[in-house]
Formats: structure tokens, C-alpha cells, sequence
């Protein structure tokens, strides 16, 4: 028979608390890691993504196209291309030379002045514009606002794969990791003019501060466990009987079932272990206590981090619908009017025909400017304004002009379109009759509305230029009607 060599229950014990601390070790580190890509990656890529959004609607389309077109010129007609991995060479001198006035030019330093004021509003790692030419995939700095390093109008970066248009037009958002700049979220959003892209606004996130963090995390867990673990074989060589067997099982089971529910979520499964004896083994469940509070811990700070992020992009979401919003009377602007009219040019395709616009201009305003200031002036839009939004509480109003507005009639107030129009002027009446008002307080204005009429519109430009035509009709009548009186 062969001989079976003796092997005692410590070193048993001990070989299996060990195996059980090392796999609680590799568990929660491997779990601290997961936890931190996927906040960072997913979190990071939203704001990237939010802040060149923004960025791009606070631009002047107009700027971005003059400049775009003057570095792309010169970029089409120059004999050989030198890209970026020659930098400094003689080749790259003699290529960037071509593009020497392109920096002294005001539209190209109000570009770069109005990146740099959101790169630093935003904190974020540099801010800049591209033009691709797919042909040669090559894309083109138009302008980048980097304080250090920064890449001058007509630098080429060539594109095998990666940051580039897709089908679509648009940018997906990329994560690399490269030697040079480390960790980086890159995202880009088109300016468009008339359905054109013109360029692309670039943002690129630097992850290198937050990946440090997550390595100090998995650190710091992972140095708990090895002392842990040495404590508690130190213990198990010591105490070996019946009171060790039954919590080392529940230790087991316990770290088998730790990853079983949500990873984003702190756990208390440890902290609700109980042990009545006062030795080794209680001090191995605070030990497991310690190191689930530890892990606790790092989870909550990524999940500040997470907030921290989160307000950034709550500002984003702000910033996009400030752009959108008149900033003198809170209504609608002209951006606005501009994106719903290429939503009802939608629905007129899928048959929706049932709107209706008004044209409203604003009487005298140039009077009251010059007679009573420019800021009585804005309080006579503003009662306007007040006054069209109260009447039309259904409709969508726009100020689309310094004294002109525009509203949208749908369903119910498209329905009662007629009364709502006598309410609208009955109203005017009643404050030309009050004594009480300042003149500035007085609101003069003319409407004119037109609905869809599926025979003769094709668009809801056809609506607005109907509109249009009725309002100037309702101001000359009333211009005689004053004359008369």
C-alpha cells in the first residue's frame, strides 16, 4: 500500500484560508476595476459628447465657414502634403509656411479666443476644429485652442482607423490611449450651414488624473487583502477546531455570492456577519469588515466622481438651452423658430396639416426708443411679448426679430384661432384706453395669420410668407385707420 504523507489540519486550514483570501482578493480587485472603467468610460464619453454639442451651438456658423474655406483652399492647392509624424522637418517647414497668414487673420483669433473661453469653462483637455477629406483621409486643423502644444491651421493628422465620420456624418466618440497624450476621450459634433457640414468641433478629455485614481484604488485593496491574508493564516496555524470550520464556510459562501448582485452598489455582506466568540476568527470577519468598508469607500468616491460629472453635464444641457431661449423676454428665439419649422416640414410629409402661424410686429418701437430710452424700449417688447403668451397659451411663441414674433397654432388654439386673434386685440384696445400705463407700458402691434392650405403650401414657408403679407396689411390699415382719425 502506498504510504499517504501526514498533512496536519493547520496547514490545511491554512492553505484553505489562504485559497478563500486570495479569492475575495482577486474578486473585489477585479471588481474595483470593472466598477472604475465603466463609470469613467461611460460617464466621460456623456460629457465629451454633451460639451462639444454645446460648444458647437454657441458658435457662428458664418465665422466657422470663412475659415474653414480659407485653410482648406490653400490646403487643396499645394503640390505635396506633409502630415503631422514629420513634424519639425524641413518638408513640414516648407508645407506649414503656405498657411503663415491664416493666424493674423481676426476671424481665425475670435474662433480661437471663443474655444479657449469654454475649454476653460469646461475644463477639459483642448478644444479645437477639423476638416476631413475622405479621399485622402487626411484631417485638417482649422483652429485649436490649446494653450500649449497647440496644433496651427493646416497641420494634417493622417486617419487609417479611429477618430473619423462614419456613414452619418457624425464623430462616434472614441477612448484611446496613446504615448504621447495618455488616456483621452475624444468627441466631435458637425457645424452644419443649409444641411452642409462645414468642420467638426473637437473635444478631447484627459483620463490620465482619474486613472491614476482607480490604480490607487486597486492598490489599496489589493495590499488589504495580503495583510488580511497574512493575519489570518498566522491565526489558523494557531486555532484549529469546530468554532474556525463553521465561520470559514460562511466566509466562503459569502465571497462566492459577493459579485452575484449589483457591482455598481456598495455592499454590506460582510458587515452582517456575526460572531459571538472573542478570538482569532472574530478578528479575521472585522479584518473582512474592514476591507468591505475599504472597498466601500473607493465606490463612493467614484460615485462623486460620477456626480461631479454629472453637473457637468447639467451645465452642458443649460448652456444648449440658453441658445435656444430669447434672452430678453424668455420666449423662443430664432434658432428655435428655425428647428421647428424643420420638424413641421416633417410632419407636413407625413400629412400633418393642421397648423396654422401668426405674424405679429410690434408698432412704434423705434418712437419709444428714441423718445423714452432703449430700456423702456425693452419693457415695450416685453409687454408684448407677455401679452402674446398669455392669449396663445397652447402655441409655441418665437421672437424672431428685434420687434417681430411668431406663433404656431396646433390643436386647440388652432382650432380657436379666430377668438383667440379678437381676444388678442381686444386686449391691445384695453390697454390703449388705460390712463394709468406709460406710454412704454401701451402695446401697439399688428397680426396676420395664415393656415396650411394643402391645394396651394408646400412648406411652412408658404404658411409664414402668407402671414407675412397679412400682417403688413393689418399695420397699413391700421396706419390709415390712425390717418383717418
Amino acid at each position: 500500500m502506498k504510504k499517504k504523507y501526514f498533512v496536519s489540519i493547520k496547514v490545511k486550514m491554512s492553505i484553505g484560508v489562504a485559497v478563500i483570501c486570495l479569492f475575495i482578493g482577486v474578486l473585489a480587485v477585479l471588481l474595483m476595476n470593472q466598477i472604475a472603467e465603466d463609470i469613467v468610460a461611460n460617464e466621460y464619453t456623456s460629457k465629451a459628447e454633451q460639451i462639444s454639442k454645446a460648444v458647437v451651438n454657441t458658435l457662428d456658423p458664418v465665422r466657422v465657414k470663412v475659415l474653414t474655406d480659407d485653410v482648406m483652399d490653400i490646403y487643396k492647392n499645394v503640390d505635396v502634403v506633409v502630415p503631422s509624424t514629420q513634424w519639425g522637418s524641413d518638408a513640414w517647414n516648407e508645407y506649414m509656411s503656405n498657411y503663415s497668414g491664416i493666424e493674423e487673420l481676426p476671424v481665425f483669433e475670435q474662433l480661437r479666443n471663443h474655444l479657449r473661453l469654454y475649454q476653460d469653462i469646461f475644463d477639459v483637455s483642448c478644444i479645437y476644429m477639423m476638416a476631413f477629406n475622405a479621399a485622402d483621409h487626411h484631417a485638417v486643423y482649422i483652429v485649436d485652442a490649446a494653450y500649449v502644444d497647440e496644433c496651427p491651421p493646416g497641420v494634417v493628422d493622417s486617419f487609417d482607423d479611429g477618430f473619423w465620420p462614419d456613414e452619418s456624418g457624425y464623430i462616434p466618440t472614441t477612448i484611446t490611449n496613446e504615448e504621447v497624450y495618455g488616456g483621452l476621450v475624444s468627441a466631435g459634433y458637425p457645424v452644419i450651414i443649409d444641411g452642409d457640414i462645414i468642420s467638426y468641433l473637437c473635444v478631447d478629455i484627459s483620463m490620465n488624473e482619474i486613472r491614476q485614481k482607480e490604480n490607487e484604488y486597486v492598490f489599496v485593496t489589493a495590499a488589504i487583502m495580503i495583510l488580511v491574508t497574512t493575519f489570518v493564516l498566522a491565526i489558523a496555524l494557531i486555532h484549529v477546531n469546530n468554532y474556525i470550520i463553521t465561520p470559514i464556510l460562511t466566509l466562503s459562501d459569502t465571497a462566492k455570492n459577493y459579485c452575484s448582485t449589483d457591482s455598481g452598489a456598495v455592499h454590506h455582506a460582510f458587515e452582517r456577519i456575526t460572531y459571538d466568540n472573542n478570538d482569532e476568527m472574530a478578528q479575521l470577519i472585522n479584518s473582512l469588515k474592514q476591507m468591505e468598508f475599504g472597498m466601500n469607500e473607493n465606490i463612493a468616491a467614484l460615485m462623486d466622481t460620477r456626480g461631479a460629472l454629472k453637473i457637468t453635464e447639467e451645465k452642458a444641457n443649460t448652456m444648449e438651452e440658453l441658445a435656444i431661449k430669447d434672452s430678453l423676454t424668455g420666449v423662443w428665439n430664432r434658432l428655435a423658430y428655425e428647428a421647428e419649422v424643420s420638424k413641421l416640414n416633417e410632419e407636413i410629409l407625413d400629412g400633418f396639416t393642421e397648423f396654422g402661424i401668426s405674424m405679429i410686429d410690434l408698432n412704434e418701437l423705434k418712437t419709444i426708443n428714441d423718445t423714452y430710452g432703449h430700456e423702456n424700449g425693452n419693457t415695450y417688447i416685453i409687454r408684448l411679448s407677455n401679452l402674446i403668451c398669455d392669449v396663445f397659451k397652447r402655441s409655441k411663441v418665437f421672437r424672431i426679430g428685434g420687434d417681430e414674433f411668431a406663433v404656431i397654432s396646433k390643436n386647440k388654439d388652432f382650432r380657436n384661432i379666430d377668438k383667440l386673434i379678437e381676444d388678442f386685440y381686444d386686449r391691445l384696445r384695453l390697454m390703449q384706453e388705460d390712463s394709468s400705463l406709460k406710454p412704454w407700458e401701451k402695446a401697439s402691434a399688428a397680426l396676420g395669420f395664415a393656415r396650411f392650405d394643402e391645394s396651394a403650401d408646400k412648406s411652412v414657408d408658404d404658411v409664414f410668407k402668407k402671414a407675412d403679407r397679412a400682417m403688413y396689411d393689418k399695420k397699413a390699415s391700421m396706419k390709415a385707420g390712425n390717418k383717418t382719425d
